[in-house]
């Protein structure tokens, strides 16, 4: 059992919760939300992460990234026998399958008496699929230096644009009208770069931990490419680029309005910063002593810590304003 908890990798999830907090957040004080539908579909996108989880270690492994001299091996279940690789690809395919079968279900609405289609969640949660069995396996945008950018689109504005559909199908329907708004699709991705950016540090962190080992392997990330000094920089901007959008959306709020009561919410995802300002300093610091191979460690848990903990202000100072 503890092998499989290890294997399926549940701390991760924050990557998945906090886009649906974040659409929660700004669809909290509206009427005739589908909170139902929304519980579901984070269900689904829970399963899909577990089937990216699973298919991430079943594909590592058979590339022998972790059998390179001086590799971490992250999930060494498989080396000591407990898990067999054929279990593991098992429960991907069962995991994605529930997730299909789940989202699909989701597709169908009803309103007025009449039952619709949702094809904008159907084409997203399609994109989502893909994403998911073609991230370490299939495509594999992992080994090509596609990985953190990849993720950050699929788990920043696409999951948080699921959440939306969810909670209000007949939206998403007039996502075509809602485009031709010019500030509509600025307003989207600023809002939801925040999440994009941090989601993507996470895995940056990773992997800027693992780049003697994936070049050694002729694995290409993007820290591997971008090298220590590359890597580094990357993940300062990722940190503090949430925060320079959350001041863009204050500066914003006072166009129309001015200062009141509910524009300094707005302020709430700063308490976030000095975690923020910890891990930089610390990835500095320890890229200092080497330069020419940083000895990282820990940099993707603190930055998942600082997803959530940002993620959850982030939403609530939304939905407050």
């Amino acid at each position: 059992m503890k092998a499989w908890f290890l294997l399926f990798r549940p701390w991760s999830y924050v990557a998945t919760l906090v886009p649906f907090l974040l659409a929660a957040g700004i669809r909290l004080q509206w009427v005739n939300a589908r909170w139902g539908y929304w519980a579901l579909g984070l269900l689904s996108g829970l399963l899909f992460q577990a089937t990216v989880n699973l298919l991430n270690t079943w594909g590592d492994e058979r590339s022998g990234v972790d059998d390179v001299p001086g590799a971490i091996r992250t999930t060494p279940q498989i080396h000591e026998g407990l898990v067999s690789m054929r279990a593991l690809l098992t429960a991907a395919i069962t995991c994605a399958a529930f997730a299909v079968l789940i989202g699909i279900a989701l597709c169908l609405y009803r309103e007025n008496g009449v039952w619709y289609v949702n094809y904008a969640l159907l084409g997203a949660g399609f994109i989502g699929f893909l994403g998911s069995v073609n991230y370490s396996t299939g495509i594999k945008f992992k080994y090509r230096g596609l990985g953190v950018p990849f993720v950050s689109f699929l788990m920043g504005p696409l999951e948080t644009f699921v959440a939306f559909a969810l909670l209000d199908p007949p939206l998403a329907r007039g996502l075509p009208q809602l485009l031709t708004c010019p500030q509509a699709l600025p307003v989207c991705i600023l809002v939801t770069l925040p999440i994009a950016a941090l989601v993507g540090v996470v895995m940056h962190g990773n992997d800027m931990r693992d780049i003697p080992t994936d070049r050694a392997a002729g694995i290409v990330t993007l820290a591997s490419r971008l090298g220590p000094k590359g890597a580094l920089r990357y993940y300062r901007i990722c940190h503090v680029l949430p925060y320079g959008v959350t001041l863009c959306l204050l500066a914003l709020s006072l166009v129309p309005d001015g200062f009141n009561r509910s524009t300094y919410w707005l302020c709430l995802p700063f308490l976030a910063l000095p975690l923020s300002i910890r891990t930089i300093r610390t990835a500095t610091r320890v890229y200092r002593g080497n330069p020419e191979n940083p000895p990282w460690r820990g940099l993707e848990r603190a930055s998942g810590g600082i997803l959530l903990v940002y993620g959850v202000l982030y939403a609530l100072s939304l939905a407050l304003v």
